[in-house]
């Protein structure tokens, strides 16, 4: 049986920081004790540590001697998100609110990109979803989702609202029949054409970074497909990457002879 290549402690640390962004946990409540967790997770107490210590280092609750660990109110200043892990490319920043702009089904021909990128035929249609981020001071993000519209046509009536508290791949996952297994992102420099550049409040031609994602299923075909335009003066992604947990072992320093 293949081994989850993701380390327990972290995939704990995800569900924890979804829990916090989903306001499951408030600012300023007690986040559950090591021993509620290893009980809930069926881990032991270094590995529910552990993921309890990812949480401090990225700033999302805070330690007190005694009395516990809580949740700590956001930083909205601070400019970065960190992906580890497939299910960490979302911009997790509680300050951001979602706005949704437009959902629907495209007429076949309307997003060649999209289509080409989601390998469909020239008369198969395409389900676009487009939203930003925005914080206090202005807009962080904009992005233009595309889905395959055999597959948008089982997702349900109430998707925008279900958009506004669930991100669109669980969704998608959860009403369409497939999985995420791997993604593909190519990142790239754009200068804003009108359009973007009042999404995002800037001046047209203003440098904005452009991420393209695709979404594959365990057999390699496309599920999903995203332009995400981001202000980097205001939000910049980072990539973290670590070995699976079998090769730790090989790369670790050894003695000299």
């Amino acid at each position: 049986m293949r081994r989850d290549p993701v380390p327990a402690y972290y995939r704990i640390y995800q569900v924890l920081r979804e829990r916090i962004g989903a306001g499951q946990y408030p600012v300023g409540t007690r986040l559950p004790t090591d021993h509620e967790i290893m009980a809930e997770f069926g881990v032991s107490r270094h590995t529910a540590r552990s993921a309890v210590e990812e949480l401090v280092t990225r700033q999302l609750v805070r330690r007190f001697p005694g009395r516990g660990t809580f949740i700590l109110e956001s930083n909205p200043a601070k400019p970065d998100w960190s992906a580890r892990a497939l299910e960490d490319l979302q911009i997790l920043d509680p300050e951001a609110r979602f706005v949704l702009h437009g959902i629907g089904m495209l007429e076949p021909g309307a997003a060649p990109v999209a289509a080409a990128m989601l390998r469909l035929e020239a008369d198969q249609p395409v389900f676009r979803i487009a939203w930003s981020r925005v914080r206090p001071e202005g807009p962080i993000a904009y992005c233009a989702a595309h889905v395959p519209g055999a597959l948008a046509r089982r997702l349900p009536p109430d998707l925008g609202t279900l958009l506004q508290t669930s991100r669109t791949i669980p969704l998608i996952e959860k009403h369409c029949g497939v999985q995420a297994f791997r993604v593909r992102q190519v990142s790239s420099a754009v200068a804003a054409d009108a359009e973007m550049a009042a999404r995002l409040e800037m001046a047209p031609g203003t440098p904005v970074l452009l991420l393209q994602r695709t979404y594959f299923d365990v057999e390699g075909t496309p599920i999903y497909y995203s332009d995400l335009f981001v202000r980097s003066d205001r939000f910049q992604p980072r990539i973290e990457l670590f070995r699976f947990r079998q090769q730790v072992g090989l790369a670790r320093t050894r003695p000299a002879d």
